[in-house]
């Protein structure tokens, strides 16, 4: 699929220099793919959800109609900071605001701009802050959404609204995840005895069907092929509880193809439960440093009396465990399956800033809506 937006640097929009000692900020309107992996590399919070491939891989599949306001902070001729945004239109039920926001804010779980390592994060974040804020206008806001609030920068924002003139508005999202003991069974002892009782119920109850496995893609090709039967799961699951299937067709299964094809396998984790060889649960996720990142479950309707999702965690945090993990994180969300599992919460936080002059479409979409705007794709 075409970009909608050529992803390379061939024009820069605006050029601010001297904004700090040896900084100089630009605007581009194209995306830099190469010049953000060089600096993805080198920095001090390289993620997945901050890798170039998936920034790429958001704007081809949702960036049709969107401008890009890609922000690089340079030292000379070196990128130490990079943060692509883009322009989304909403609707009526909006006020028909335009909103500047981190590229795939959506699909995004964690919303971090690249960083280099040894430069200070507090004055590059707010040199980031300061360049967006000059695209606010009457009907424009910034939304930056997931922000973890364990990287410090969530104070920043605050109070440079304050220095800036921003109304700023803010909600918290938990974040759970589990703790990977050192053995599978000192994490079975973290779950309440009906919870763990019904894990190996379940587990008991599949064996008797048939041999039960955990089957993790080894290779690109096995990630690919996985993909058909996450989507046909995922569509089926979805409209047996009357629900929407994003990845029934359109562009979040452009999205999620691409990173699978793009990502570094090393980022990528993906696996299926298995019941003598029938396909009965199905997660294409990631891993990072020492997470698993748990993304985009789904299992056959067919099995749901066997709990199959509640399965496939369990042996996915098995595996983990005898891979040397530590955390399994369930990441956005507080549905109550996770709440089963989880030990720990982490939080993010997402802000709304603009103008005073824009206070009528901030208030709607902060106290009426709720952040409307996030949760549109």
């Amino acid at each position: 699929m075409a970009a909608a937006n050529p992803i390379d640097n061939s024009h820069a929009m605006a050029t601010s220099p001297d904004v700090g000692i040896g900084y100089r900020t630009t605007i581009e309107t194209s995306y830099d793919a190469a010049a953000a992996l060089e600096l993805w590399r080198h920095a001090a919070n390289p993620r997945v959800f901050n890798h170039p491939a998936w920034s790429t891989a958001a704007i081809e599949a949702f960036g049709a109609n969107r401008p890009l306001r890609v922000i690089h902070i340079r030292q000379g001729d070196t990128t130490v900071a990079l943060w692509p945004l883009w322009i989304k239109q909403l609707w009526a039920r909006e006020m028909f605001a335009r909103v500047l926001e981190p590229v795939g804010a959506r699909v995004t779980d964690y919303c971090e701009p690249l960083l280099r390592s040894g430069h200070s994060a507090s004055r590059l974040t707010e040199l980031f802050l300061q360049q967006a804020a000059k695209d606010l206008d009457a009907r424009t806001l910034l939304l930056w959404p997931k922000l973890p609030i364990k990287c410090g920068a969530d104070h920043l924002v605050n109070q440079i609204a304050q220095v800036e003139g921003l109304l700023c508005a803010d909600i918290d999202h938990p974040c759970p995840s589990m703790a990977l003991p050192a053995n599978y069974s000192d994490l079975e002892r973290t779950w309440s005895k009906s919870h763990r009782g019904d894990v190996r119920r379940q587990i008991k109850r599949l064996g008797l069907a048939g041999r039960v496995e955990l089957v993790t893609a080894r290779d690109r090709a096995e990630v690919m092929a996985l993909l058909p039967r996450l989507y046909a799961m995922h569509t089926a699951n979805w409209l047996a509880r009357s629900g929407s299937a994003d990845l029934e067709t359109g562009p979040m299964t452009t999205f999620v193809a691409a990173l699978a094809a793009t990502l570094p396998m090393n980022l990528i984790e993906a696996s299926e439960v298995h019941v003598d060889g029938r396909v009965i649960s199905c997660h294409f996720g990631f891993r990072e440093q020492h997470r698993l990142l748990w993304y985009k479950p789904t299992f056959d309707v067919a099995w749901a009396n066997y709990a199959p999702g509640k399965v496939h965690i369990a042996l996915a945090a098995q595996r983990s465990i005898t891979e040397g993990l530590s955390e399994f994180d369930f990441m956005q969300g507080n549905e109550p399956y996770k709440r089963l599992w989880a030990d720990l919460t982490t939080e993010t936080k997402s802000f709304a800033l603009g103008r005073p002059m824009a206070y009528p479409i901030w208030r709607w979409n902060t106290a009426v809506r709720g952040f409307a705007a996030e949760y549109r794709i």
